[in-house]
């Protein structure tokens, strides 16, 4: 989930410091940019003072180690939000991307509260609108993840797969649908597990013949632009901060090649694929992983999308477990 005041609040402590430091900047004016200041404008105070105090010394942070926010003399740093339509900056995971074009400068900054969470997307949805003879038809499409994410489309036997277990269901109307949905026997020993499944077969069979497969699955569910993350810990007060710099775009030095945060490049080599585990060992319903070459891993967890329940929709949530080794990791305490 997205802490709206909180990305109210980082962006207003970096046009704090870029003030403070006499630095140009502008905001790009649109749609979003209202947004968040009618967020900041309603907040109310205490609220608004807290989300200041979680924001600003991570801010603070971040942008010591870019030395490209602070140059002077070109065209004003250029700051933009990414919240409201997603779509229209597929390139960036981050809800603030700050940027010097005339440079190829990018970074974003993730204000979520599971700063993890990759992107999200269907698996299969069923079209209301389709020929009620033509079962396969009935499904808007299958998604061919395999062709979307590696431009290698899934397998027949995917499809095939797929196919089965979503028949298996089809002839339960409305209201048994959503007594069944209780049931943990159905939703996950008929759908989900077996869907994760039918997945976790058809990766393995991409990557066995296309090497490329498993940096282009990071690659596009990362996006271009390399991001920090920022997630308050209000027991202990203080905001942690992190990042993986697998484009080798943060901590730019201006006129030099190196980098005040390591770059870490993206998994070559798919490992193994699993039901991932639990903190005590369990072995989960909902979730596979998947282990990569170079400290990578990647879940995939599958849900039914609740907002369209009785259009049978699934989703599938990609994020990572763990950090990649070399990544930059930091935390602040609140400001008093």
């Amino acid at each position: 989930m997205i802490n709206e005041l909180l990305v109210a609040a980082t962006a207003w402590s970096l046009e704090s410091i870029l003030q403070d430091r006499n630095v140009p900047y502008e905001f790009r004016d649109d749609e979003e940019y209202k947004y968040f200041l009618k967020v900041w404008d309603k907040a109310r105070g205490a609220d608004k003072k807290l989300a200041d105090r979680q924001a600003r010394p991570a801010v603070r942070r971040i942008t010591s180690k870019e030395p490209y926010v602070f140059l002077k003399g070109g065209e004003p740093l250029r700051i933009r939000f990414n919240y409201l339509v997603r779509e229209l900056e597929e390139d960036s995971f981050g809800e603030i991307l700050i940027e010097r074009p005339e440079f190829d400068w990018h970074v974003s900054i993730s204000v979520k509260s599971d700063a993890n969470v990759l992107s999200s997307m269907k698996v299969a949805d069923r079209s209301p609108n389709m020929r009620e003879d033509n079962f396969v038809s009935r499904f808007n499409e299958i998604d061919d993840f395999g062709e979307r994410i590696f431009h290698v489309p899934c397998s027949n036997e995917y499809f095939m797969d797929m196919n089965e277990i979503l028949q298996s269901f089809e002839p339960y109307d409305t209201e048994t649908w959503h007594e069944l949905l209780s049931e943990d026997e159905f939703l996950y020993g008929k759908l989900i597990g077996p869907m994760l499944k039918a997945i976790g077969d058809e990766l393995p069979r991409i990557c066995r013949y296309h090497p490329e497969a498993p940096q282009k699955m990071l690659d596009f569910f990362y996006g271009k632009y390399d991001y920090y993350f920022i997630k308050p810990i209000p027991e202990l007060e203080l905001t942690r901060i992190g990042c993986v710099n697998s484009h080798g775009g943060l901590g730019c030095m201006p006129n030099n090649s190196n980098h005040t945060i390591q770059p870490v490049r993206f998994p070559t080599e798919l490992l193994d694929v699993r039901m991932a585990t639990g903190k005590y060992g369990e072995i989960s319903r909902d979730t596979l992983q998947l282990t990569f070459d170079g400290g990578w891993a990647v879940c995939i967890r599958l849900s039914m999308d609740e907002k369209h329940i009785e259009d049978r929709n699934f989703l599938m949530n990609v994020y990572l477990p763990v950090t990649p080794f070399g990544s930059y990791r930091d935390q602040v305490s609140w400001e008093k």
